[in-house]
């Protein structure tokens, strides 16, 4: 006859199974979790991914668009210029948004009349922009003119050479209330032309030029450029591609740049992407994020 409760010891180990069992899943609790949350991770990356690629080969394509194709341009690039438009493909939708820098101040040729009205567009007293435009051109002059007034002083000193960015402004403790994207509202570096097509400036750069008297010269540049902003939405991720573009049939350039200001609701609501994009690109997108 046996000794003992052997029903008991069984219960006990059962227990003992049990409990292992359980100990052994809060382990591991917290690698499945982690496992979990890096593959949801690595999937927003790259969907990020393949919007912000899809964002930069639109650019390409608008860029491309600019030089050969002068009906579309004629058609789409008043609507693209003040607050944007926009269009949707399936669950995608796409922004744009096209400046051309014809209707900016180039830091590098302007004189201080206009730079100081570009200054004073984007907020500045009168005598903060005079002083501030002063200090700009003895910025960018090749040395040191002692007869040329400045205003204040750039914290690492006179560069005395041209402005290779609208960023080179924070140099100045003034400027630096102000965003990137709200410079290149404005300003450029890559006109290269004192001429500025006052039709293509922005509404509060409108207004001042208007009261130079002359001041200011109207005109067109051989070699347009424009600033391209892309940005593409889906399921609440969003990517932005920009670029500073100069077009012409024979030549072609482009840099990255700070992303202007594309209003949530863009002005021009178009009611295909075909007339912006053509039927090949937006059947692309159809079939690579249907």
């Amino acid at each position: 006859m046996p000794k003992g409760n052997c029903y008991g010891d069984d219960g006990f180990a059962l227990l003992a199974v049990l409990a292992f069992l359980l100990l052994f899943a809060a382990l591991l609790l917290p690698f499945s979790s982690a496992a979990r949350l890096a593959a949801l991770t690595s999937s927003h990356d790259f969907e990020h991914a393949r919007l912000s690629y899809a964002a930069e080969a639109v650019n390409a394509y608008l860029a491309d668009k600019l030089a050969s194709d002068t009906s579309w341009k004629g058609s789409i690039k008043r609507d693209a210029g003040a607050d944007g438009m926009s269009c949707r493909i399936k669950d995608l939708t796409l922004a744009f948004r096209m400046v051309n820098h014809a209707g900016l101040i180039d830091l590098n040729v302007a004189t201080t009349t206009t730079i100081a009205a570009g200054l004073a567009a984007l907020g500045l007293d009168d005598r903060q922009a005079g002083a501030v435009a002063n200090s700009i051109v003895a910025f960018r002059s090749p040395q040191r003119d002692t007869a040329l007034p400045i205003g204040p002083e750039a914290d690492f000193g006179l560069k005395h050479a041209p402005f290779e960015d609208v960023v080179e402004l924070f140099d100045f403790t003034e400027m630096r209330r102000f965003t990137p994207e709200q410079l290149g509202e404005i300003f450029t570096v890559d006109s290269h032309s004192a001429f500025i097509d006052r039709d293509l400036a922005s509404k509060p750069l409108q207004s001042i030029l208007a009261k130079l008297d002359g001041a200011v010269h109207d005109g067109s540049n051989a070699f347009p450029t424009y600033t391209l902003t892309t940005r593409i939405s889906r399921r609440g991720d969003t990517a932005i591609d920009a670029g500073i573009f100069t077009v012409s049939k024979d030549r072609q350039t482009g840099r990255h740049s700070s992303a202007l200001a594309i209003s949530t609701t863009a002005k021009a609501a178009l009611p295909s992407c075909n007339l912006v994009l053509g039927t090949d690109i937006t059947t692309w997108f159809e079939e690579a994020f249907g």
